[in-house]
């Protein structure tokens, strides 16, 4: 921002957005690095704004691709905006190969603390966690297939066996 601001209203407009994007992005996934490369060109010449690429550290090649494609149909008398994307499903199985996820899932409460938002996003890296909505207080987790639950001690959440 600082080196671009002031190239032009519409770049300001622009830095501005990506800036919103960039903060979305660190709230909802803190442990996923972001990084910006403003010479990044596709070839067709159908994406109207931000277009992106996922990585995965130790695979060289992007996992999926895709962006905003505001006039998407005007060919065809409608045009309306979309975001697309496309996957490398042979990279991503590849991939998928290398981590062993554990059977049985980890139960998380309907609680609004903030704490326990960042704990389920860790977990799901390597867990399947299942949310209990705020009317499941009487819900057998262990019927869902859960085997731990996340409990909150000391002001900490933890992961704890089902008894």
């Amino acid at each position: 921002r600082r080196i671009l601001q002031g190239g032009s209203e519409a770049l300001d407009a622009a830095l501005e957005k990506l800036g919103r994007v960039c903060d979305m992005l660190a709230r909802d996934f803190p442990e996923v690095s972001v990084g910006f490369d403003f010479c990044e060109l596709r070839g067709y010449n159908y994406h109207t704004g931000l277009v992106f690429a996922a990585y995965v550290p130790g695979h060289g090649d992007a996992v999926a691709k895709g962006g905003r494609y505001d006039a998407i149909g005007s060919d065809f008398g409608r045009a309306r905006p979309a975001t697309g994307f496309s996957l490398d499903i042979r990279a991503l199985v590849a991939l998928g190969e290398r981590v062993q996820k554990r059977s049985g899932a980890v139960w998380a409460p309907a609680d609004e603390d903030a704490s326990l938002e960042g704990v389920i996003a860790g977990l799901r890296l390597t867990e399947t966690v299942i949310r209990a909505l705020p009317d499941d207080e009487k819900t057998d987790p262990a019927a869902l297939g859960c085997d731990r639950k996340l409990v909150k001690q000391d002001g900490q959440w933890v992961v704890e066996k089902l008894a």
